[in-house]
């Protein structure tokens, strides 16, 4: 049998125990699809990422997420948490101090990701897709029933929109904290309004140089409530500027989000955007990471 090393480490944080935990493998070549789901089952965070050798001449790495369940075709933190390792193993030409740059290919194309390691500190930054948002109201009722709130609790001077994940605009964090949705109506509505996840969101914050603060919902992919969402503070950053709740300066914008209090993990995400001619020409989303657990397991 052949052992493979795993990493447990916790994105989005620099303290153990909080921020959103992902499973790293970071050498991962010769390992099947069956095997990584049967790993990423065994580890069973919300999901598990695999660093392979690339099969596109562009790039210089490749990627794959595993949630307990299935494979997805996106995941912020589990990328954090993939370079966080490979930096602190030295590997793809991290072993010393600096700035490097790679093109990570990914079931949503190449995308670029920054490493920055000086001094014990690693940083990792990644860029998205631009997404583009369809409006979502008709989808309003479903809301109510399934997240369990009332008309009013809506933010109704921001719309609900969707962009493969549906962003639901909220008034007041105090709602955010006792909301208590239904995973299992959320599952069933995913799956048959073929929705990717719910972020639902406040531009009320804990902390004053936040921007906004999110809960992210995706029950039919196995995970009932993510801790920190990579994947949607991306695009969630695009729409607080497209919706002019964050003004940028000299064609570029930055902020933080805030996820995770709720359920005892809080991470924070810093989101980068470009602005070009009024409208987002690039978003990237960055952070830190924590290692929490090292083994191997045999498959």
């Amino acid at each position: 049998m052949r052992k493979i090393r795993v990493k447990h480490i916790d994105a989005f944080t620099t303290v153990p125990y909080t921020g959103n935990p992902a499973g790293v493998v970071t050498d991962a070549d010769g390992l099947t699809e069956t095997q990584m789901q049967a790993i990423a089952r065994e580890i069973n965070l919300s999901e598990t990422a695999y660093i392979l050798p690339p099969s596109e001449p562009k790039a210089d790495l490749s990627i794959r997420w595993f949630t307990p369940t299935v494979e997805v075709p996106l995941c912020g933190h589990a990328t954090i948490a993939g370079f966080h390792a490979l930096a602190e193993e030295g590997k793809c030409g991290l072993a010393k101090s600096g700035t490097y740059r790679f093109q990570l290919q990914t079931l949503s194309g190449i995308l670029p990701v920054k490493v920055e390691k000086k001094s014990g500190r690693i940083e990792v930054c990644f860029g998205l897709k631009v997404p583009k948002f369809s409006r979502a109201s008709q989808y309003k009722l479903d809301l109510m029933r399934i997240l369990n709130i009332q008309s009013d609790e809506f933010e109704n001077h921001l719309s609900i929109v969707e962009a493969g994940y549906l962003f639901v605009p909220i008034r007041r964090l105090h709602t955010m904290f006792s909301m208590k949705p239904n995973f299992q109506a959320i599952a069933n509505f995913m799956k048959t309004r073929n929705v990717g996840g719910i972020c639902v969101f406040t531009t009320e914050t804990i902390e004053r140089s936040s921007s906004v603060h999110s809960r992210f919902f995706a029950p039919a992919l196995g995970i009932n409530e993510d801790p920190v969402t990579g994947s949607s503070n991306g695009p969630l950053g695009v729409y607080l500027v497209e919706y002019g709740v964050v003004e940028p300066k000299d064609g570029r914008c930055r902020l933080v989000a805030e996820q995770g209090d709720v359920i005892g993990r809080k991470g924070r995400v810093t989101v980068d955007l470009e602005v070009k001619d009024g409208s987002v020409s690039g978003v990237s989303i960055g952070g830190q990471a924590v290692t929490v657990l090292q083994g191997e397991l045999l498959v």
